[in-house]
């Protein structure tokens, strides 16, 4: 006859290395943070508000004219109610161009994330800036 204890604490030994490396793998493969998802759909967000902001090269005009105001007002109705952001330009050199702050509230709390944004003037005399606007949720 065959020793059948033996077989059974075979089987329960591998049954429990899977459940273990299972839990490992799941751990691993499906991080939780939800404010992960939260901070990407930011970055969405701000990538799509500058883009909008750029269309038919109007960003690159109301920097070249340095019309901080109607930058600071048009990303306030791009960006939804609830997100806070900082917006300073840069020039070729990484040199900032904004004199003015362009914000609409204090936000450099725990969960902000910066979004780069590169643009040019259409003009004769073409000028590149680079962007970073941070954003978080405000409250």
């Amino acid at each position: 006859m065959f020793n059948q204890k033996g077989q059974i604490r075979i089987i329960e030994a591998f049954l429990s290395v899977a459940v273990i490396f299972s839990v490992v793998l799941v751990s691993v493969t499906f991080p939780f943070s939800p404010n992960l998802a939260r901070q990407r759909s930011l970055t969405v967000i701000g990538t799509q508000a500058l883009m909008e902001l750029d269309n038919n090269g109007t960003l690159g005009s109301l920097i070249a004219q340095e019309n901080w105001t109607l930058i600071k007002e048009s990303l306030g109705i791009l960006l939804p109610v609830g997100v806070a952001f900082n917006l300073t330009v840069y020039d070729e050199s990484e040199l900032p161009v904004n004199s003015v702050i362009i914000q609409n509230s204090d936000l450099l709390g725990g969960g902000s994330v910066s979004v780069r944004y590169v643009c040019a003037t259409q003009s004769q005399v073409v000028r590149f800036f680079v962007l970073r606007l941070q954003l978080a949720w405000a409250g």
